[in-house]
């Protein structure tokens, strides 16, 4: 086996052999490395190959920190190996250590889609030297919805009340259509300032979505869909689309016409839309994994629960620290800037992935 990095000439063989993995995850592909790339953050690929063919591997974000002069790696839903084969993760920490030394970080995070039941893997990374952390950077929980079936199927596994109010929706006259212009972009942003002003949370700025245009919408891989009512946009939904998977990343409503049930028109519209491309799971993404009232995210996940989608539990952020004390005064001073933002802008300490 060898591991090195790529070059921009492998971005293909890395992206097909990214979706060619179970869940196919976007935030592994070359992509979503080169979109953050834009920002403040660096990318690279580290791939493990043998006999000229990639058998495994990991796409690392890099950041410079404050103060420290260090830099962390952080690998989103990665890396992409099978952790049934502990030689594969040898291979890669060692080769991950090599970049890690050149580019003084101190630790790496990952998050793969690794079910949370799984003991084995769990005791492996621990094995390695891995740290289970708290703070999530991804959403730990999600439904997934099997668009394998009929679409009648589809839609007679939903909730009573959900089947209801895609109904309702349809009955009120609410419209939905794909817009993923520039125009589309504002029109979105418009709702998800309003949702994110209602509900109290931050986002992007729309730089930030703009960007995404460029990189995803552009190559196929993003999608925009606005929910309209008499023509006046009250929803709308931001898609990531990859491999055999579609993501529900982005929801924003307009704080009229709720009672109408945009929302449920606009990921139905997305189901459909999604069956049509020959997608076969619908990533919900994103709820509590213990959700009780007062939570964030309990509105959100009484309404993604409508779905009945199968549910999804993974085991969440592992560090890997690579310098111990540099890691420790990082890892307290994220926590403590994190809870002043928080209270900051919402008036208190909360956590959206909290658990």
């Amino acid at each position: 086996m060898q591991v090195r990095v790529l070059n921009d000439n492998d971005r293909e063989n890395w992206d097909n052999f990214v979706m060619s993995q179970p869940g196919s995850q976007i935030l592994q592909s070359w992509e979503w490395g080169t979109f953050k790339a834009r920002g403040s953050w660096r990318h690279f690929v580290m791939a493990i190959e043998d006999g000229g063919q990639i058998k495994g591997g990991v796409s690392i974000l890099s950041r410079k920190l404050p103060i420290l002069g260090r830099s962390i790696f952080y690998a989103p839903r990665g890396p992409v190996i099978p952790f049934s084969d502990p030689k594969m993760l040898d291979a890669l920490i060692d080769g991950i250590c090599v970049e890690a030394a050149k580019m003084n970080a101190i630790a790496l995070k990952i998050d793969p889609e690794i079910d949370d039941n799984n003991a084995k893997v769990i005791e492996m990374l621990k094995a390695k030297g891995f740290i289970k952390k708290k703070k999530q950077v991804q959403p730990r929980s999600t439904y997934l919805l099997d668009l394998t079936r009929s679409l009648d199927d589809i839609l007679m596994s939903f909730d009573e009340k959900t089947r209801y109010n895609i109904r309702l929706s349809e009955k009120k006259k609410v419209k939905v259509h794909e817009d993923s212009t520039e125009n589309g972009i504002d029109i979105f942003y418009k709702l998800y300032r309003e949702t994110c002003k209602r509900d109290a949370f931050l986002i992007h700025p729309i730089t930030y979505y703009t960007r995404l245009k460029k990189e995803l919408i552009d190559k196929g891989m993003a999608n925009v869909f606005l929910a309209t009512l008499n023509d006046l946009p009250i929803a709308a939904l931001f898609a990531f689309t990859f491999g055999e998977r579609v993501w529900y990343m982005y929801g924003a409503s307009a704080n009229s016409y709720r009672n109408v049930m945009p929302n449920h028109a606009v990921h139905w519209h997305l189901i459909k839309w999604a069956k049509e491309k020959g997608k076969k799971i619908y990533d919900l993404w994103g709820i509590p994994v213990n959700p009780k009232e007062g939570h964030p995210l309990f509105g959100v996940w009484r309404f993604k629960k409508g779905f009945n989608g199968q549910l999804k539990n993974w085991i969440g952020v592992y560090d890997l620290p690579f310098d111990k004390l540099s890691y420790v005064l990082f890892d307290k001073g994220v926590e403590y800037f994190q809870a002043a933002r928080s209270l900051l802008t919402k008036g208190g300490i909360s956590d959206s992935l909290s658990e």
